[in-house]
C-alpha cells in the first residue's frame, strides 16, 4: 500500500510539473502576440535640387530647390518568430528574430518647403505635379540610403534589449538573442 500512494504521488507531481512547463512553454511564445515592434525612430532630412536646363526648343531654364524630412521607424515583427526559433534549454533560452525592418515612413507635408525657385527666359514655374514627383524622388532617395543611417543595427539593439527584458522578466537566467541573417523566412 505504501508503495502505491508513493506511485500516486509521483504521478501527481509529474503531471503537475508538466502542466506548468506546458504553461511556461505557451508564456514563452506569447511574444509573437506583440506583432510589429517599432524599436526606433530617426528624423532624416533631405535636401533636393533639380536644375532643368532648357533644350534646343526651350528658352531659359529653371531650377529649384526643396526640402523635406521624413519621419522613419524600423523594428522588428515579432508575429514571424516560428515555434523553431525559441528553444529552451534549462533555465537558459535561446530565440531568434526575424530582421529588423522598416515599420513607418512618412514625410509630413508641413516639413516640405520650397527653399528657392529661379525661372529664366520663357519657361514656366514648376507645377504642383512636378513638385510631387520631386518629392517621390526625395523619398526614393531617403529610402535608399536608410542603411547608410544606421537606423537597422539601431533597431536590432532595441529589439535585443526587449525581447532579453521580456524573458528575464519570466525568470530565465539567460536570454540568447540572434538576428536571423538571411531571407529564409
Amino acid at each position: 500500500m505504501k508503495h502505491i500512494f508513493h506511485l500516486f504521488f509521483l504521478a501527481v507531481l509529474f503531471h503537475s510539473c508538466s502542466g506548468e512547463n506546458k504553461l511556461r512553454n505557451a508564456e514563452v511564445y506569447a511574444i509573437r502576440d506583440i506583432g510589429e515592434l517599432s524599436t526606433t525612430e530617426f528624423i532624416v532630412s533631405k535636401v533636393l535640387k533639380i536644375n532643368d536646363e532648357g533644350e534646343w526648343y526651350k528658352l531659359g531654364d529653371r531650377k529649384i530647390l526643396i526640402s523635406c524630412k521624413a519621419k522613419v521607424k524600423a523594428g522588428i515583427d515579432l508575429s514571424n518568430i516560428r515555434k523553431e526559433d525559441i528553444k529552451i534549454k534549462g533555465n537558459t533560452l535561446t530565440v531568434i528574430l526575424p530582421r529588423p525592418k522598416i515599420t513607418t515612413f512618412s514625410m509630413d507635408p508641413n516639413s516640405v518647403k520650397t527653399e528657392m525657385t529661379n525661372v529664366s527666359g520663357l519657361r514656366y514655374s514648376f507645377s504642383q505635379e512636378e513638385k510631387n514627383e520631386i518629392l517621390r524622388l526625395g523619398e526614393k532617395s531617403i529610402r535608399n540610403a536608410l542603411n547608410e543611417t544606421g537606423i537597422y543595427e539601431e533597431a536590432v539593439a532595441n529589439a535585443v534589449s526587449f525581447v532579453r527584458e521580456f524573458y528575464t522578466q519570466m525568470g530565465f537566467d539567460k536570454v540568447n538573442v540572434e538576428i536571423i541573417e538571411n531571407n529564409e523566412k
